[in-house]
């Protein structure tokens, strides 16, 4: 009978779970940052373009949602 000689790393299934999980990890954190970014890109936006509105029109002119800027 031949010995098997142990394997020095992990199995190739749990590489594969390990790549799988570190990918789906670095996608959660991809989509995580793009969100906050975007969300503040809209904030902004939203008070400059309420900003515009209000400096050249009359407050009660303006649209009901720039009413609270």
């Amino acid at each position: 009978m031949a010995m098997m000689e142990g394997q020095g790393g992990p199995s190739p299934g749990q590489t594969c779970v390990l790549i799988l999980i570190f990918t789906v990890l670095l996608q959660s954190l991809c989509v995580a940052v793009t969100y906050l970014y975007f969300t503040n890109e809209l904030k902004q936006f939203a008070e400059n373009d309420c900003q515009r509105l209000m400096s050249g029109q009359q407050r009660w002119s303006v649209l009901p949602s720039c009413l609270s800027c």
